[in-house]
């Protein structure tokens, strides 16, 4: 079994509390405007004892009201499919973890990776077949590649620039490595991991990131074909380098499991 440091899942996780508690600060806000217009409304109707200005007051803060709560409930719908999002890719990562979890005790296993100003990796694994920086796609449908290097899920290009944007943070990994092993050599293998579709994108049609469906994970990983070979004392000097940089985080728990 392998060596674990770090929770799987762990930033999706938080990340979907964070989009469930602006769900509610949204609600608890509207309601204490809706009470303080209430409250406009009853006084209105004690000050003036009825009459136009009541009804002109009424009918102005029933405007406003409409308008919040149309505008409040898009803004609850978004935070809610925002955490759905997020707690949906938590899970995606926990399955991709506890298959990495299978990989021999010669390797190690760093999840909920927060570099430093580079954003957070979801996977990370050192070991004799290579180094791989991992991302976790809980999506559902076919992917497949678009002819420019990018994915397309049942046929339909992607808003963003998935693959692109994962490369960088890949490279940009490498220079914290490089710049902590005073080694040029290291060679870091960009996987995206599909839990639950359906992968038809070959190998090189996303440039230099890899597709693969979680069946076939283990194997691959397993394969140095797709890595560098790696010495013991390169697997320790990568270690040595991830952990440093995990353990920028506060909040990564290093103790192995």
């Amino acid at each position: 079994m392998a060596n674990v440091f770090g929770s799987a899942g762990q930033h999706a996780g938080r990340q979907s509390v964070a989009a469930f508690k602006r769900m509610f600060l949204t609600v608890l806000i509207v309601a204490i405007i809706a009470a303080f217009c209430e409250g406009a409304v009853l006084t209105g109707v004690v000050l003036t004892r009825g009459g136009i200005a009541q009804l002109v007051l009424a009918f102005v803060i029933a405007f406003l009201l409409f308008w919040l709560l149309r505008h409040a409930s898009q803004r609850i719908n978004a935070h809610e499919t925002e955490r759905l999002n997020w707690r949906k890719g938590a899970l995606g990562e926990y399955e991709v973890g506890a298959e990495l979890e299978r990989l021999s005790d010669d390797y190690a296993i760093f999840n909920n990776v927060n570099t430093a100003g580079f954003g957070n990796f979801d996977h990370i694994v050192v070991g004799p077949t290579g180094l791989f920086a991992i991302e976790t796609k809980n999506w559902n449908g076919l992917i497949s590649a678009n002819g420019a290097g990018e994915l397309t899920r049942n046929g339909k290009d992607s808003s963003t620039r998935h693959v692109h944007n994962f490369f960088h943070r890949v490279m940009m990994l490498r220079e914290q490595i490089v710049a902590l092993t005073h080694s040029n050599d290291a060679y870091i293998r960009a996987v995206m991991v599909f839990p639950k579709a359906h992968v038809e994108a070959q190998f090189g049609a996303t440039r230099y990131v890899h597709c693969i469906a979680l069946d076939r994970l283990h194997d691959y990983i397993g394969n140095e074909q797709f890595s560098q070979k790696l010495s013991r004392s390169d697997i320790d000097q990568y270690f040595r380098a991830l952990h440093g940089i995990a353990r920028m985080d506060e909040e990564f728990h290093s103790t192995s499991g």
